[in-house]
């Protein structure tokens, strides 16, 4: 939990407050909006009252200067009273994939580091003035697992889907593990396990040759998968995918750590060979894949 408190007329008669679990995604993937249930606790000013009219929010994440997000509250109407009981201001975000990217990489896989600062605008009915809010800041962590499970998930998006990938015989047993595969592995990348992304993805590569081959997970297979393909295009692509299920095969052993490099597969590993994987299901993905 995070608060601080706002004054109106030089008189310290607000606070603020945001809790963790009051953070959470809603909308979609195509309309991804983050979700703050702001509160607010608006004490009288001696005999005056004063009325909250606007709300706006730059979020910060990380140590970074530059907000990555902003939004303004529609107009509001919350009164100061005697008794005294949290107003909910639900501050809506509209994000892009690329804010998520960014939010994402600089989250790195731990809670994340978030900052609110925020502003407002209140009248005082019985002096017919108006005075602005400013510099009402609110850090806070969020936990991991709260991250992942309300905010990541109700989006439905990775930070990695660049692709639309779509599976062909989704009805097919082996296409279906090798789905699950592929997004265990985005799950375990978001928690900073990286070496076991690249066993997942492993595993997906081993589930798509199963589904469509009868000669086992290695090259014999990939070359029945290709065999439609120009000669050499075909040797070159098996080429790659060869070398690439060599990095993918680091997962399950992974290299001794050394002083320079105390984490062997990194983030930036994990990141690229998901990325790679991504446009390899593309590519077997096609509508009317010969190969399949």
């Amino acid at each position: 939990m995070s608060d601080t408190t706002f004054s109106v007329k030089g008189n310290g008669v607000g606070k603020v407050r945001l809790e963790s679990t009051d953070i959470i995604g809603i909308g979609s993937p195509a309309n991804p909006q983050l979700l703050l249930g702001i509160k607010f606790q608006l004490h009288p000013l001696g005999q005056n009252t004063y009325t909250l009219l606007r709300v706006h929010g730059k979020i910060f994440i990380g140590n970074e200067n530059q907000p990555v997000a902003a939004a303004e509250h529609p107009p509001l109407t919350e009164e100061s009273y005697q008794n005294i009981y949290d107003r909910t201001v639900q501050l809506c975000v509209p994000l892009t994939l690329a804010q998520i990217k960014h939010i994402e990489d600089v989250r790195s896989g731990n809670d994340l580091r978030l900052k609110l600062t925020l502003s407002g605008l209140v009248a005082l009915k019985q002096l017919n003035e108006f005075e602005r809010l400013q510099d009402m800041s609110l850090d806070i962590s969020v936990p991991r697992s709260h991250w992942i499970d309300m905010v990541l998930k109700p989006w439905g998006v990775s930070d990695l889907r660049l692709l639309e990938i779509k599976f062909p015989g989704e009805s097919q047993k082996e296409m279906a593990t090798a789905r699950q595969r592929l997004e265990r592995a985005e799950g375990l990348y978001r928690i900073g396990d990286y070496s076991h992304v690249l066993s997942e993805l492993r595993s997906a590569f081993d589930a798509i040759t199963q589904a469509y081959s009868q000669k086992g997970v290695g090259k014999d297979a990939w070359e029945e998968l290709l065999a439609h393909t120009h000669a050499g295009v075909r040797e070159r692509l098996l080429e790659t995918l060869a070398s690439f299920r060599k990095l993918l095969h680091l997962g399950p052993h992974p290299p001794m750590p050394t002083p320079e490099t105390p984490t062997p597969i990194s983030r930036q590993d994990a990141r690229f060979a998901l990325i790679v994987a991504h446009a390899v299901f593309e590519y077997f993905s096609a509508e009317n894949w010969p190969g399949i």
